[in-house]
């Protein structure tokens, strides 16, 4: 006889590649299956709870994601077709009983996963390429408003550099028809702004100090703009700079040489700049009609100007497809350039001061050194973002100086690539897919090497990720838990403590249905973070869905909720009939009735149910809990006794098992492909009449099971019911 103990489980499923690897470390906390058990930082393997239903998504929803206002007030927003929904505080938003609060955007629920979003406060920014810059703003506790995004002065792509190809405009304000010799205008930049700056300033003459003779209606430039007399007289000795309104340039009084009196007053008039919001094109691109949001200078009224330049952001140019908030400001990735706003201001793109000069503080503009567009962005020390095919820190040139359009370095970091799944933020990391949707990557600094580190955190578990990822979420509170959603409909789930290096993943499979997204908010309280899910159900319907919270090993049995498409109530004493479960209707389901389990329960074809009387406690109100069931389930690898002769290969027979358990009961064991049998039973001190209480402790039970050569035991639990397993000890039987 041989005996071996697992005294950890946050390995991990392991890859059946790893199947030989026995002198690997991961090996001796792996194992070959985790379905609905989770590993835990401390070792232990612990059930998951279930997902309570909360309400039926509407049709085609197909996608959630998160609107946190502040910690307490945090929201799943459902995506549909054109249409959002929102949940929080662990229900559905309504405008009415049964009447769901819905806002409308024009976005299909298919563009859904691919929208970058930002929060800000009471805003969420919305990037997305097939649609303008957007932003969905808070109102109230219940209400939201979308629309798209007000960018003020800009952004603009590159001006024309063609002096062949010139503009004028029919006037300086209001509505205007801008005319050019070339086919400049096309139906997609309808929207769109235009900048035009003029020639040159060549026909104004300049501001000059102590200048007489000046009369109201003359035009004067100064710091680059233009300015018109608002008073006669002689000039002072305080230049016009200002951008807005009529100031004095002298105080209107004699020198004490009793010269004067000195000081005229100038009303700003243009600079070298004006903008306008294209509003129609001519069938020949030929002409435009369009609003003048920036005084245009005078002189494009009659001297043609090539000094032109389109909005960067147009149906016509194209929309940007990540937004993201760093070093100030508000950037946008369109392609593989960067469009970053005025420091403080997300909205203003003014890319130069009135006097036609560049500032460390305003809009700016960068091509990046990659031959893929921006898929992704997160926030750092430095700002990363991800393409196809690389990986790229962008930051200050002078760390001493903040990012400007003069101070900025893009500098690769990695060549990995990735998919459009944008990545979570951990701690100090943040965890991305790679190109194929199969790998995981934590993108970490490392001082000693100055650059980014991407290791791979699905190395030993390449099959984890089977149909690929996409979508990925964290759970900070009370569980430390990465999540990401598979292409067939289960979750992956990694305890992610980077300090203990865990490297465990396991499976979360629904109970009745498939997951096809999943968030997590905070609740109410603010200290605990939920799971909310959309799952499709056999019958195509559509749920969201809410993980039941995690249990405390001291909590009591009857306040379980370990079914999917869940749902408890209270109940009176001696009450055995039950309605309103029409999502279960004609389902056969698991039932928790005051913590004792009622088997062979079939929800009528109108959503009611009974229980037999014996089921149920006579004398108090109790909590009833009924779903869809599920199997949580573990595989051990085959065992490798530590010392002496390897048992690999060796034909062994699994004798007898001990568990080391916490607040567990409904647990069979078994030998692999074996009958599995109850691990805890009642023992006979305790009444019958009551819940097999929760075990904790050492628990033997013998094993059914026959020769063979893997020796692999199963641990599995179907009952609506916890089970936490620290440890496991089992008794092999080996020939020689």
């Amino acid at each position: 006889m041989q005996r071996a103990i697992a005294t950890s489980f946050n390995g991990g499923e392991l890859s059946p590649r790893m199947g030989g690897r026995v002198d690997t470390a991961i090996y001796q906390v792996g194992v070959a299956e985790a379905e609905n058990f989770i590993p835990t930082v401390e070792g232990a393997i612990v059930k998951r709870p279930g997902f309570e239903a909360i309400r039926p998504a509407r049709d085609g929803a197909g996608w959630l994601s998160q609107f946190r206002f502040n910690l307490t007030q945090d929201y799943v927003i459902e995506w549909s077709d054109g249409v959002l929904r929102f949940y929080t505080n662990d229900e559905r938003i309504e405008t009415a009983p049964g009447v769901p609060y819905e806002v409308a955007v024009p976005y299909s629920a298919a563009e859904a996963p691919f929208i970058s979003v930002q929060q800000s406060f009471d805003r969420l920014y919305l990037d997305h390429p097939g649609h303008p810059p957007a932003r969905l703003t808070r109102t109230s506790a219940t209400t939201f408003v979308y629309d798209v995004a007000p960018l003020t002065k800009g952004p603009f792509a590159d001006a024309n550099t063609d002096e062949a190809k010139t503009v004028t405009a029919s006037g300086t304000n209001g509505v205007v028809t801008i005319a050019s010799n070339a086919p400049i205008f096309l139906p997609g930049h309808v929207g769109a702004p235009f900048r035009i700056e003029a020639a040159d300033f060549s026909t104004i003459p300049a501001w000059d100090t102590q200048t007489k003779g000046i009369t109201v209606g003359m035009i004067r430039r100064s710091d680059g703009k233009a300015y018109t007399a608002a008073s006669a007289g002689t000039t002072g000795t305080v230049q016009p700079i200002h951008t807005a309104g009529t100031e004095w340039d002298g105080q209107d009084l004699k020198d004490v040489n009793d010269n004067g009196p000195f000081g005229v007053q100038w009303t700003y008039r243009h600079d070298r700049f004006g903008m306008v919001t294209i509003t129609a094109v001519s069938p020949d691109g030929l002409s435009a009609t369009a609003t003048v949001t920036r005084t245009l200078p005078d002189g494009v009224m009659t001297v043609p100007t090539f000094r032109w330049a389109h909005g960067a952001f147009s149906a016509a140019a194209g929309w940007p497809s990540v937004v993201i908030a760093f070093a100030g400001r508000l950037a946008h990735f369109k392609d593989r350039e960067l469009l970053a706003s005025v420091a403080g201001d997300y909205l203003n793109h003014q890319a130069y001061t009135s006097s036609g000069t560049l500032a460390a503080d305003m809009a700016f503009r960068r091509t990046l050194s990659t031959e893929d567009p921006v898929l992704w962005a997160i926030g750092d020390r430095k700002l990363i973002v991800g393409s196809a095919s690389r990986e790229i820190a962008i930051g200050a040139i002078n760390q001493a100086q903040a990012i400007a359009g003069d101070n900025i370095e893009a500098v690769p970091q990695s060549f990995y690539g990735s998919e459009r799944v944008f990545p979570v933020q951990i701690g100090t990391t943040g965890v991305f897919v790679q190109r194929a949707g199969r790998k995981l990557r934590q993108a970490e600094y490392d001082f000693a090497r100055d650059r980014y580190q991407a290791a791979n955190m699905t190395v030993w578990c390449r099959h984890i990720t089977k149909g690929g990822i996409r979508q990925l979420t964290f759970q900070k509170e009370p569980e430390e838990l990465l999540i990401g959603v598979r292409g067939d409909g289960q979750l992956v789930v990694h305890p992610h403590a980077p300090e203990q290096e865990i490297k465990g993943f396991a499976r979360i499979r629904h109970g009745g249905g498939d997951i096809l997204s999943a968030v997590c908010v905070a609740d109410a309280s603010g200290t605990q973070d939920a799971l909310w899910v959309l799952v499709e159900r056999p019958d195509g319907s559509r749920w969201v869905e809410r993980m039941a919270n995690w249990r405390d090993d001291d909590d009591p049995i009857e306040d379980a909720f370990f079914v999917d498409s869940g749902l408890t109530v209270m109940a009176a004493a001696g009450q055995t009939h039950f309605s309103g479960a029409t999502h279960l209707a004609g389902q056969a389901v698991a039932v928790l009735a005051a913590g004792g389990v009622v088997p062979g329960i079939i929800v009528e074809a109108d959503g009611s149910f009974d229980l037999p009387v014996s089921a149920v406690p006579a004398d108090r109100a109790y909590r009833l809990t009924v779903g869809m069931p599920y199997t949580a389930r573990v595989t051990t690898l085959r065992p490798q006794l530590p010392g002496g002769q390897s048992t690999q290969g060796v034909r062994q027979r699994l004798v007898k098992m001990v568990l080391r358990l916490i607040a567990t009961t409904g647990i069979r064991i078994g030998a692999m492909g074996g009958k599995l049998d109850n691990l805890v039973d009642r023992a006979s001190s305790e009444y019958m009449d009551a819940p097999v209480p929760l075990f904790t402790g050492d628990t033997e039970r013998a094993v059914s099971g026959g020769w063979d050569r893997n020796g692999q035991a199963v641990f599995e639990s179907s009952a609506p019911l916890p089970a936490t397993v620290v440890a496991a000890m089992p008794t092999l039987a080996v020939t020689s």
